[in-house]
């Protein structure tokens, strides 16, 4: 991959067209690249522009073979849309519904919703296998939050805890009937 320097170099440009072009550039990765340009114009070896710009020699030559065989304005990315989401939009509003309830509504023998179980209710659901991150990331998207109990102190005496839970009024289901070790997704509901 040649790229001609001094004059050769955008040909069509002069030196003085280019560093207008620079001035009047607002985006900061599109002056980067004019500047390689201007320095390349001016006749400057690659290794040259590598050291005053503080950026890699393949980097740079890329950049100026992008703008001298596409013309000037390759100084901009090109925008990269990325992979296609594999929910869909109705999908994931139907997952949302679906674990506003607790699991026991859609056939699970579960209490609360946790990672591994959104996992396989996704996978038998939908047909689609994410990872946990993957899943903790659609999780927040729909505004879930995950939580886990406070670990009960060690010096806490079981005995007082006994008593106060016969004592006490209202029985939280959400402390007395489940496992205390993991994470659990809720929803906050505002009315």
């Amino acid at each position: 991959m040649y790229v001609p320097k001094g004059e050769a170099y955008l040909e069509e440009y002069t030196k003085d067209e280019i560093v207008e072009i620079y001035k009047k550039e607002k985006e900061g990765k599109a002056k980067i690249r004019l500047l390689t340009a201007i320095l390349r114009k001016e006749g400057k070896t690659l290794k040259e522009i590598s050291d005053s710009t503080k950026y890699p020699l393949t980097t740079i030559k890329g950049w100026l073979h992008k703008m001298h065989n596409e013309g000037i304005g390759r100084c901009h990315s090109i925008p990269q849309p990325g992979r296609p989401k594999r929910l869909t939009k109705e999908q994931l509003h139907e997952l949302d519904i679906a674990l506003s309830e607790p699991p026991t509504k859609q056939g699970m023998p579960f209490k609360f919703w946790t990672t591994k179980l959104v996992m396989a209710f996704i996978k038998d659901k939908f047909g689609l296998e994410y990872k946990q991150m993957q899943v903790r990331r659609i999780l927040h998207k729909l505004d879930f939050s995950c939580k886990k109990p406070r670990p009960s102190h060690k010096k806490a005496s079981k005995a007082q805890q006994e008593q106060f839970k016969k004592t006490s009024k209202v029985e939280s289901a959400l402390t007395s009937r489940r496992d205390g070790r993991s994470y659990i997704w809720t929803k906050a509901s505002f009315q």
